[in-house]
């Protein structure tokens, strides 16, 4: 059940002070465990139920007691493999880490039952531990659904597509939040996981302002900075492309 305004989750820390945007130069601002499921479409419903019956009170109260920065859970809509997103962030990588094993630990200690039928709803999962260099301040709100672009780039020339982003895309994204065209945006660096390097988040009210974002920012950027665009293009020269509902998170 999708809350009726939404804090910079993902991509942002409530805890934090309200700032600009850009890249942080003493280092990520935080760090989001997250576990994207491969369900079966006739099981995955099981999954929604496991997660707002078992975990969605646990997760709220530490949010709430400050043993959790944020959290928060996200269903497909258009995209890959990947069915369901389940996230934690934390100050750091260690405390990311930490909270993954004993969060669940705690959870399905005594709940052998739900932790079978946990089990059951998704085969199969991939996790990655994403650090927080460049996005919208901390404490603003989310739309209702994300656009998340995950990144194939040249481990060696990774941190020059960084540079680029906040030189010519961070700007005229975040032109875009103070419009109101989008409600969010995120950079986030891969620390932990799989082939992706980089992760591009959008969030808005719908889909179709999301995608309109995407696709004028990628359009605006060629326009203006062919060359910077070229180079990015060839640094990170693969994605894959998803569409999420929110379904829960906090703060």
């Amino acid at each position: 059940m999708k809350k009726p305004q939404k804090c910079l989750a993902l991509a942002v820390l409530g805890l934090l002070p309200l700032t600009g945007m850009a890249q942080d130069d003493d280092g990520p601002t935080g760090y989001s465990y997250v576990t994207y499921y491969v369900c079966d479409v006739a099981t995955q419903g099981n999954m929604d139920n496991v997660v707002e019956t078992n975990e969605k009170p646990v997760f709220d109260q530490k949010v709430e007691d400050g043993e959790l920065m944020a959290w928060g859970y996200l269903s497909h809509f258009t995209g890959g493999r990947w069915r369901r997103a389940q996230y934690h962030v934390a100050a750091t990588m260690e405390d990311a880490l930490r909270n993954q094993s004993e969060i669940f630990a705690g959870i399905y200690a005594d709940n052998r039952q739900g932790g079978q039928a946990r089990a059951e709803a998704c085969e199969s999962h991939d996790d990655y531990i994403w650090a927080l260099d460049q996005g919208s301040a901390p404490g603003t709100e989310r739309g209702d659904v994300s656009l998340s672009a995950y990144f194939v780039c040249s481990v060696a020339d990774q941190l020059r597509a960084d540079e680029i982003f906040a030189e010519v895309f961070a700007p005229k994204l975040e032109d875009m939040r103070e419009d109101g065209r989008i409600a969010s945006w995120t950079w986030q660096s891969h620390v932990l996981g799989g082939r992706y390097r980089r992760l591009q988040t959008l969030t808005g009210d719908d889909y179709a302002a999301v995608n309109a974002a995407r696709f004028e920012t990628l359009q605006q950027v060629n326009e203006e900075h062919p060359a910077l665009a070229r180079e990015f293009a060839t640094i990170c020269d693969e994605h894959a492309d998803y569409l999420w509902d929110i379904v829960h998170e906090a703060p």
